[in-house]
């Protein structure tokens, strides 16, 4: 007779103990994949911060380390006296007359020429750079002249206006000079310099300086900046990008000859930075920038070679220049025209006339590196030019 065979099987509380095995096994996995998931988010910014930085450095390092002069911009442009300056177009020829106003062509008497560059770095558009070139001729001053052929003259002031006398009282007298402008022409513009590939999904932001990020906690701030508080959660966090101060106490925030530096914040295009109105307790009255997690920093260091170099620093020629003696000499009925070279010995040879360049024939002659004050806006300029105008 054929016995029947029992069969087994696991019981409910069996079960429930195997399910609950699982449970806990997958959430030690899922709690050992979180961070790793993290961490390997950082890792892949931070690399790409680390490529792409490193593409802007060598682009950058090969178009400023050697600049003979250069002006640098932060936000809008605006120069020395604080006056807005039109455009880009307007700063660079600025520029050429800053430094180079009635400088000639080596061997020649024929106006200066050569080639003059811009490099804007917009942190409105994900920290595009582009590139621009234009070729110029420099401009130069004349002395102005009456209808008489006499020679227009003006008592000099001080720096604040007042007006200057000789020992025995009577007023010191200067020449008047005009201005015939620099000259820009054939226009390029690159904005491919860096490598388009970078920005597809990562955007960047420069600051000037020696920075490093510094942790944000205040909600009503980080609310401010157009991030919600309320709808995140523990791993997000957020940062400001603040100078970093060396063991002297120096504070290395803007460009100057000595550290020409800047950093590069990199975060994703779909996490955008945020701004926080200006700050009226911060000495420069300036807005806070915010980054929401992730994010990663790196600083680009460059030196300008030729800066502070016997080359571009003690160049004695530099400080001397034609001037035409221009004007409306005796019999001359027609309009003023300053193209016409006129000596004043003998009006009608057409030779330069050589004298010391000062600051009003151009403004920076004596400077290679001139910072302008740090001023709201979204862009950094550098303009400069390259030994022998190349």
């Amino acid at each position: 007779m054929r016995k029947n065979k029992k069969l087994k099987g696991f019981t409910l509380i069996e079960l429930i103990i195997v399910m609950a095995v699982f449970g806990i096994l997958m959430v030690a996995v899922m709690s050992i994949m979180n961070p790793l998931s993290k961490i390997v988010k950082k890792a892949s910014l931070q690399e790409a911060n680390a490529a792409a930085v490193d593409n802007m450095k060598r682009y950058m390092e090969g178009s400023l380390r050697y600049s003979d002069c250069i002006e640098v911009f932060v936000g809008d442009l605006v120069d020395f006296d604080g006056n807005t300056v039109a455009d880009e177009d307007v700063a660079v020829r600025k520029f050429i007359e800053n430094h180079y106003t009635n400088r000639t062509n080596p061997g020649s008497e024929d106006p200066l020429t050569g080639k003059v560059r811009m490099l804007k770095i917009d942190n409105a558009d994900a920290g595009k750079v582009t590139e621009y070139e234009w070729d110029f001729k420099s401009g130069y001053t004349y002395v102005k002249f009456d209808y008489s052929g006499n020679k227009i003259q003006q008592q000099v002031v001080d720096s604040l206006g007042v007006p200057v006398v000789d020992a025995e009282g009577n007023p010191m007298m200067e020449d008047v000079y005009g201005v015939e402008p620099a000259v820009l022409s054939n226009k390029s513009v690159d904005d491919s310099v860096i490598n388009p590939v970078y920005y597809e999904d990562y955007s960047f932001y420069f600051v000037p300086g020696y920075n490093n990020t510094e942790n944000v906690h205040d909600d009503a701030l980080i609310n401010s900046a157009g991030f919600d508080t309320s709808k995140g959660d523990a791993d997000t966090y957020y940062t400001s990008v603040v100078p970093i101060t060396a063991s002297d106490g120096t504070v290395h925030k803007d460009f100057s000859p000595e550290l020409f530096s800047i950093s590069v914040m990199t975060y994703k295009n779909t996490n955008p930075f945020g701004e926080v109105a200006d700050d009226p307790s911060t000495p420069e009255n300036e807005e806070q920038i915010i980054f929401k997690s992730p994010f990663a920093i790196s600083n680009i260091n460059m030196s300008l070679v030729n800066i502070n170099s016997s080359f571009s620093g003690n160049r004695v020629g530099d400080k001397w220049g034609p001037i035409r003696w221009d004007g409306k000499p005796t019999g001359f009925t027609s309009d003023y025209d300053p193209t016409t070279m006129v000596d004043v010995a003998a009006p009608q040879d057409g030779v330069w006339d050589y004298e010391e360049i000062n600051s009003r024939q151009a403004a920076l002659i004596d400077k290679r590196f001139y910072a302008y004050p740090v001023v709201e806006g979204d862009c950094i300029y550098f303009i400069y030019t390259l030994p022998d105008l190349k």
